[in-house]
């Protein structure tokens, strides 16, 4: 006697299980992901038309509702795959899109509420979506029914609307709590590549601004012609359907001799974005990191203030989602991935140029703001990377046919010129008794409490 055993899914399992990996913010940007998707099927990543494109984004303690006119769901994939709980093999391979397993959608709308509508206008129909909670707890019930519009959108586009909301989903979005501006925070980050690009993106109204990704760089014909002057490092590669682009180098001028000894006293880093931010398909899924991962404290020195002017950027694109280092979030990298180990040497080998020059010019800090500030000016990357310096980049030789640009950055003068670094420390306790009894100033920094007693000292010898 053959006895059936069930072996089908819980639904339990998908809505609670799968939404606790995820934080809020990372499942709303998992739905502007199906957005960006959507522009890069209608405009094949054209950068020119994505100002005519706008995500829109609204939410209150009793709805979500996200609103894009990106060309909608195309009307096989809504059939087939798109509410599936996973991703068959084969779709949207001709495109950069960055899902791989087929939760997205649905793990983001679990995350916040259990009454959720899909619109959708495609070049075919328009047609809605509705999950309802007893869906949501019916195990046996595994179908949605996709019906006709009742009121169509205007435009091709998707409109995705959840409410009874969690009630900790709810107070988030309540008016008291500052969620909605650390999401746009995050969305100028991670979005930061198509904001420039022209794709507008509004959260409660608001629009947002990409944060801006340039390095200092002399584009001068003769200084990229000679590899000489204030120039970035920049690798490139091509493999099995993988496309790699590395651009590092200074961000800004280094900090002053005042700068630096605050920055020292207190051990922080001014600057938001120095570090390695990694782009996979033009989605920012690592901002400013200066951890192992990137190498720095492995095969880098570990990150401190002498490097707040250090900033490298990552561009890893395929059509084929699987050959990206990103994990499951799609917000962050998978460290233990072939690819990535492998090409952060090349990271470590293009930032190494740039720590061995703050290493040369540190005790020569005022002249090298002098030199940089007077020539050399912020460029964003589309402007660096251009014919003049690809004109220039040469074939490696570790059999992967990457091609490099590597620049002799300007060094210090050899010549012995008289100048020493007196360095040393006292009780900050100490620093300010000086300063407010004898130089009847407690606002003096501690660099200058000790430029001035020793001047004192000069003087009177």
């Amino acid at each position: 006697m053959t006895n059936i055993i069930k072996a089908n899914p819980a639904k339990r399992f998908f809505v609670e299980m799968l939404t606790r990996d995820i934080d809020l913010d990372d499942a709303i940007l998992d739905l502007l992901d199906n957005s960006l998707d959507g522009l890069l099927r209608i405009t094949n990543g054209d950068y020119a038309q994505y100002a005519n494109y706008l995500v829109e984004i609204t939410l209150n303690e009793n709805e979500f509702v996200l609103s894009d006119n990106c060309g909608g769901i195309p009307t096989d994939i809504a059939q087939d795959y798109a509410f599936r709980m996973g991703r068959p093999s084969g779709r949207d391979d001709d495109i950069p899109t960055i899902g791989m397993y087929g939760i997205g959608m649905k793990r983001s709308v679990f995350k916040m509420g259990r009454d959720i509508k899909i619109i959708s206008k495609n070049d075919e129909k328009c047609f809605s979506v509705n999950i309802s909670e007893s869906w949501l707890t019916d195990d046996d019930n595994w179908e949605l029914e996709m019906e006709d519009c009742d009121s169509p959108l205007l435009e091709k586009g998707t409109k995705i609307i959840v409410k009874n909301l969690h009630s900790g989903i709810s107070k988030l979005f309540s008016e008291d709590s500052d969620f909605g501006s650390r999401l746009m925070e995050k969305i100028s980050i991670h979005y930061a590549f198509v904001l420039k690009a022209g794709l507008n993106i509004k959260v409660n109204g608001r629009e947002i601004t990409g944060k801006d990704i340039a390095l200092l760089t002399e584009l001068d014909a003769e200084a990229i012609q000679n590899k000489k002057g204030i120039l970035p490092y920049i690798y490139k590669e091509e493999n099995d359907g993988l496309e790699v682009e590395i651009i590092c180098g200074l961000v800004d001028a280094p900090p002053s001799l005042e700068e630096d000894s605050e920055a020292a006293e207190s051990t922080k880093v001014d600057r938001v974005d120095a570090g390695w931010t990694i782009m996979c398909n033009d989605r920012i899924v690592l901002y400013a990191d200066r951890t192992r991962l990137t190498g720095w404290g492995a095969g880098l020195p570990q990150f401190h203030y002498q490097f707040n002017t250090l900033v490298g950027v990552v561009s890893f694109k395929s059509n084929i989602a699987s050959k990206l280092p990103v994990t499951t979030t799609k917000r962050g990298i998978d460290a233990s991935s072939d690819v990535y180990l492998r090409i952060r040497q090349k990271m470590i080998e293009g930032m190494r140029i740039y720590i061995d020059y703050t290493n040369k010019w540190k005790n020569k800090r005022k002249l090298e703001r002098e030199s940089i500030l007077s020539k050399p000016k912020p460029e964003t990357l589309n402007r660096i990377i251009s014919p003049d310096f690809e004109k220039k980049m040469t074939t490696t030789r570790d059999g992967y046919g990457g091609k490099v640009y590597k620049p002799r950055l300007p060094k210090p003068p050899i010549e012995d010129d008289g100048i020493r670094t007196i360095k040393f420390s006292k009780h900050k306790d100490d620093i300010l008794r000086v300063s407010k009894g004898y130089f009847e100033d407690e606002n003096l920094s501690p660099n200058s409490v000790g430029e001035k007693c020793f001047d004192e000292i000069l003087y009177q010898i």
